[in-house]
């Protein structure tokens, strides 16, 4: 069976707790630690004879990339030196690696308990959302032994992500063997509703908020007094360790796109959808708007210490009938319930701070993505628009996922928005309230999209369309002052 346990940590405690893990746990710290890796395990052995490596064993691939990635995944002593920061890298490394270990067992225990992964999603999805939501639920213990572990680390002066990693997987074995909580109360089977629709979501995250893009923040990332702005993002490793949620650092240098800037902070994002490390490939996350809703409150709440900043959802288009052009008033509509409303202190007015701030370069586009399902490329409707609210429950994304799957699904953009920039940044600067056919064009808009589904029963479209109208009046009385 494939193991691997570093030379440099022998005669350590480490070795104490490596002992004390069972055959198979053993298997899964190394499956954890080199996950990165192995996905983009071509891309690893490319510089060595790769086809030695793949006549070999896989367990011999394993144990050979588990050695390359402990050599590798070191904190280099100039970073580890930044004492403000360290404990703040660390909780977030140690919290990736605590829901890996625990998606494993949770997998290992329950994989009859728990629905199959939707055909064509994101294989991991349902684990995925048990794993978070057994983290959440006991959040208070893990973060207490958390900052003992923390603490441990630095008083060993201990770098190796490794070692990290097999504490995490220590820890979590320890109290999964003492937990008997019921499973249901991890994932809300009860309140699916279906669907047949693919759904993704990309999740930001900064201390700094808008800031945080590069022209903002060159120069003054100690303003987040927490993380500078990730500009260490990368030497502690967190897209390696953070690839079970998609995780990377969006710095928003365009010339660059995806590749590493040293020294250059971002956002801290997940993406759900993602499935390799180049980007190329993607899966949607789940076509049930339910279990997405959760999905998104849930990670939200997985890093209380990174603001939420914005959320990309993602649309399939699939034919379904006429598609119409977006109306002025549906995209204002889209703005009210996802957007982010501020009044101006100087002047009084509601401004809309994703559009007036230029955060936004369109509200809405449409792209193709590859898919790791078939291999073919899928038209794919990105709604960008949303702010990343950290006060908001899984009811409230629910009713803003159904929105916008219902006008996905009547909306035809083309090739662009149909309605300029430049009329809904005028809006944004100086938001008015909406006309009552702009509400009532909306609402029956979505309903009729959703219907197109066929999956939603009238009765149940007909309660969204109420609940949904219900919202977009309050935040209009909102924008009157009433």
């Amino acid at each position: 069976m494939a193991c691997y346990f570093p030379d440099h940590a022998r005669g350590s405690r480490y070795e104490q707790l490596y002992a004390e893990l069972s055959a198979v746990e053993r298997v899964m710290l190394l499956r954890e630690f080199i996950g990165v890796t192995y996905r983009r395990r071509f891309w690893f052995f490319r510089q060595y004879d790769y086809r030695a490596f793949y006549r070999a064993p896989l367990r011999y691939n394993l144990q050979v990339a588990a050695a390359r990635q402990d050599q590798r995944l070191q904190v280099p002593w100039r970073i580890w030196r930044k004492s403000d920061l360290r404990p703040h890298y660390l909780r977030l490394v140690l919290r990736h690696y605590q829901l890996g270990a625990l998606l494993q067992r949770l997998r290992r225990r329950h994989r009859d308990r728990l629905p199959p992964a939707e055909p064509g999603c994101h294989p991991d999805g349902p684990m995925l959302l048990t794993a978070l939501g057994w983290y959440l639920n006991h959040a208070a213990l893990l973060t207490c032994q958390t900052d003992q572990l923390v603490a441990r680390l630095e008083a060993e002066n201990c770098r190796s992500l490794y070692l990290y990693c097999l504490a995490c997987q220590h820890q979590i074995s320890q109290l999964l063997a003492q937990d008997d909580s019921p499973l249901e109360d991890c994932l809300p089977l009860a309140q699916r509703v279906g669907g047949r629709w693919p759904l993704g979501a990309e999740l930001e995250f900064s201390n700094l908020g808008y800031r945080a893009s590069f022209e903002h923040s060159f120069g003054r990332h100690r303003r987040d007094s927490r993380f500078h702005n990730f500009i260490y993002f990368h030497h502690y490793f967190l897209e390696d360790v953070s690839w079970r949620l998609g995780g990377y650092l969006d710095h928003h240098v365009r010339l660059r796109r995806y590749l590493p800037v040293p020294w250059i902070g971002g956002f801290f994002e997940y993406s759900l959808v993602r499935m390799d490390y180049l980007r190329r490939y993607s899966l949607p996350l789940t076509c049930d708007p339910m279990l997405l809703a959760h999905y998104i409150a849930r990670v939200v709440r997985f890093s209380p210490d990174i603001a939420p900043h914005s959320l990309h959802l993602n649309c399939e288009q699939i034919a379904c009938g006429e598609r119409l052009p977006p109306r002025l008033g549906d995209l204002l509509c889209l703005l009210l319930l996802g957007g982010d409303l501020q009044r101006d202190d100087s002047t009084g007015d509601w401004v809309e701070q994703r559009l007036s701030r230029h955060e936004l370069i369109k509200l809405v586009r449409r792209r193709q993505h590859l898919s790791l399902w078939d291999g073919r490329p899928h038209a794919v409707v990105e709604y960008a628009f949303c702010r990343l609210r950290a006060h908001w429950q899984e009811e409230d994304w629910f009713l803003l996922l159904l929105a916008v799957k219902g006008f996905n699904a009547s909306a035809d953009f083309g090739h662009g928005e149909q309605v300029p920039i430049e009329l809904l940044a005028q809006w944004a600067r100086r938001a008015r309230p909406l006309a009552a056919h702009q509400i009532e064009g909306f609402v029956t808009r979505v309903a009729e999209g959703l219907l197109r589904e066929q999956v939603y029963s009238a009765a149940q479209v007909s309660r969204w369309r109420a609940a949904l109208e219900q919202r977009l009046w309050r935040e209009n009385r909102r924008l009157a002052g009433e």
